[in-house]
């Protein structure tokens, strides 16, 4: 039960980084759009609106900063949840593994006569296969 939980936790921060990259490649096409569209107006108003044309340029710079370090971010933040979830599971996977070998022995200890005809069992079948 709670593999499926940190599976699908996984996976929606899959989804998130997904989406998040996706989101990134819109700003970027916008930005490469407005970069053209700044570009256009430059060549056509060279001669009057230099300064107008400048400032606009910085703007779009800035806004690409901006956007680039919130992508940052949000990266960053993703990926430590991403660790987290790992760490987590890996937590859940030691203490069962723990668990297991602890209720093993106190088996072996309160059935000794069962445990050792469970391994002749085994071992027969196991004689039995490499045989064939």
């Amino acid at each position: 039960m709670a593999t499926g939980r940190l599976s699908s936790r996984g996976k929606s921060l899959r989804d998130g980084l997904q989406d998040d990259a996706k989101a990134a490649q819109q700003q970027i096409d916008e930005l490469r759009e407005e970069i053209a569209a700044l570009t256009s107006l430059l060549a056509r108003d060279a001669s009057e609106g230099a300064g107008k044309v400048k400032s606009k340029v910085r703007a779009a710079g800035a806004r690409a900063r901006d956007a680039a370090e919130d992508l940052k971010g949000r990266a960053e933040d993703d990926f430590s949840d991403l660790i987290s979830a790992g760490e987590d599971f890996l937590s859940d996977l030691q203490k069962r593994y723990q668990d297991s070998g602890q209720r093993l022995c106190e088996t072996v200890r309160e059935r000794p006569l069962a445990t050792l005809g469970l391994a002749a069992a085994a071992g027969f079948l196991l004689a039995s296969l490499w045989r064939r």
